[in-house]
């Protein structure tokens, strides 16, 4: 990374300092945020229109941005999903793992299929949109366990990698 940007990141709901929602960064007026779905550094096209607003933003060392770029996992949310709340209370084993990214370009979510793939779902939009209590129940988890239950439930191992 470059000494000539100044790095920020982005804290909304949910999210920290420590664990931010994005990474943005600025070279004079020219502003970029990195895609959670490509990898890649993106130009903004209208700042005034697209940047999120200031008291969001908060400045980070160009070292600290590396370390958030270099940890693909640190952008990601996980939740184990559960056939319904009454399931989970009962300590029934999950049946999948849903995950969230939130770039700046859109949100993506995802669940893990019987087919052992990531697909594109609405489950966990759903799941926190008023008509959650008609869903599966979802807890969040980390990468990690995230990644233990997709072995125990599907046998499958790296299958959080990105």
């Amino acid at each position: 990374m470059s000494e000539q940007y100044e790095y920020f990141v982005r804290v909304s709901p949910g999210y920290t300092v420590d664990r931010p929602a994005n990474l943005w960064r600025r070279n004079g007026d020219s502003w970029e945020y990195l895609s959670l779905l490509t990898w890649e550094w993106r130009p903004v096209a209208e700042p005034e229109k697209y940047l999120p607003k200031r008291e969001a933003l908060h400045s980070v060392t160009a070292e600290r941005a590396a370390e958030l770029e270099a940890d693909r996992q640190g952008w990601v949310r996980y939740w184990a999903e559960y056939g319904s709340e009454a399931s989970w209370r009962s300590g029934k084993a999950p049946y999948s793992v849903v995950r969230r990214r939130s770039s700046p370009e859109r949100v993506h979510d995802e669940a893990f299929m019987v087919t052992n793939t990531w697909e594109t779902t609405d489950r966990v939009y759903d799941h926190f949109s008023a008509r959650s209590d008609e869903l599966t129940h979802l807890v969040e988890v980390t990468p990690d366990e995230a990644e233990r239950l997709l072995q125990q439930v599907r046998g499958v191992s790296g299958a959080t990698a990105l």
